[in-house]
């Protein structure tokens, strides 16, 4: 068993727990689910010491009973790094894109950003949503993946904010950013030199762009062009919209076929003077 195996061991075990858990009661379920739990192989001292090596992003202390430590896990508003509230309102239709859906499906967002998380992200090209799925799903073969950011572009993007501040700022936030589980100390500092919200911003959207350029390109399908027997003219538009009654009718011809290639959003915007279409048409 690994250290992140371990990990995920106890934040399963917490998340199926109708209530937070002492540490002598996480313990035993973990070494019931896995005998191989323990936390000295991993080179800790105990639980506690292993929690806040190793999942510290996920489970958090909430209580005392006793000597013991009572833990559950991390709100969304608790987890610095991984997981951001959204700063501007997504408009309905814009949820329904690949970037408002991250914007505004917090499993969604939580999946991508998390380097290590065992939930995988797929999308559905047949109506372009995307799926959260846990370990083990049987997914669609049409179904494309999304690739999760990486640990080392959340570590550059934690580096790009420190370059724009001032000098007497970036020597601290620097010094963190070796530390095993980086991004709690990390966040703490930043919090408490008043910039909470501006990195909130600049990691939402540096997290967002990378999301964008993850989203894997729809296969195109191309439609191979019909023969043209030798002997068949090809009908030109003059001659397909050539009336006998008139400009008039020619008006009526050609805007029932321009609407009815438009999508919707293109009538809304529609500005289009006819009567210049039928003079450039009937003048060839």
């Amino acid at each position: 068993m690994t250290d992140k195996e371990a990990s995920t061991l106890l934040v399963r075990l917490l998340s199926g727990s109708p209530r937070p858990l002492k540490g002598s009661e996480l313990s035993i379920l973990a070494k019931t689910s896995s005998p191989e739990f323990d936390p000295i192989k991993f080179g800790c001292r105990n639980l506690r010491d292993f929690i806040r090596k190793n999942a510290s992003e996920e489970i958090t202390e909430v209580d005392k009973a006793g000597m013991d430590i009572v833990y559950a896990i991390r709100a969304a508003e608790q987890q610095p790094l991984f997981q951001s509230q959204v700063a501007e309102p997504v408009k309905p239709a814009e949820s329904r894109g690949h970037l408002g859906q991250l914007l505004t499906n917090p499993r969604i967002w939580k999946t991508f950003a998390s380097p290590d998380s065992p939930f995988r992200l797929f999308l559905v090209p047949s109506d372009g949503t995307i799926r959260v799925l846990r370990p083990g799903y049987s997914l669609d073969p049409s179904w494309l993946e999304i690739r999760r950011i990486s640990a080392d572009k959340l570590l550059q993007i934690a580096k790009d904010f420190i370059s724009e501040l001032p000098e007497s700022q970036r020597a601290s936030l620097l010094s963190l950013l070796d530390k095993p589980s980086w991004w709690i100390a990390y966040f703490d500092l930043v919090r408490t030199l008043g910039l909470k919200t501006r990195w909130i911003l600049f990691r939402r959207r540096r997290i967002a762009e990378e999301f964008e350029r993850s989203v894997p390109a729809l296969p195109t399908v191309a439609t191979a062009a019909q023969p043209t027997p030798a002997n068949q003219s090809i009908a030109t538009p003059v001659q397909s919209l050539t009336p006998a009654g008139g400009a008039e009718s020619v008006m009526k011809r050609i805007a029932a076929e321009v609407v009815h290639k438009m999508t919707d959003s293109e009538l809304r915007a529609l500005n289009l003077p006819l009567g210049y279409v039928v003079d450039v048409l009937t003048a060839r």
